[in-house]
């Protein structure tokens, strides 16, 4: 082949700004005037909508979630004092006015 016609462009190595000494070539773009644009921001803008949309939701169902917990607790205690009356009239210990049981002992001691 001719030298004008060659298959292969023969490396070069330059020591001028636009590349390295191994011939690795450097960008030639500013990178101060490179900027992601439209495309970077509606993405941005469209993961920060997002998060939020997400935080509003856990925050919906972690209330939920406490809301049936409490209500779960008030169900037991409701259950446990009905229990405990229950068993205090099959007992037959009716008590006093503070529900303790003892007035059948004061009435015995006097």
């Amino acid at each position: 082949m001719s030298a004008t016609g060659s298959a292969a462009p023969t490396p070069t190595t330059s020591t001028s700004g636009t590349g390295t000494a191994t011939g690795t070539p450097q960008p030639t773009v500013d990178a101060d005037l490179v900027t992601p644009g439209l495309g970077g921001f509606l993405a941005l803008f469209g993961l920060a909508l997002a998060l939020y949309l997400l935080g509003r939701s856990m925050a919906r169902r972690v209330r939920g979630v406490d809301q049936r917990a409490r209500l779960a607790a008030e169900d037991r205690a409701e259950e446990r004092a009905r229990r405990e009356a229950r068993e205090r009239e099959a007992a037959g210990g009716h008590g006093d006015a503070d529900g303790t049981g003892d007035a059948g002992e004061r009435d015995r001691r006097d």
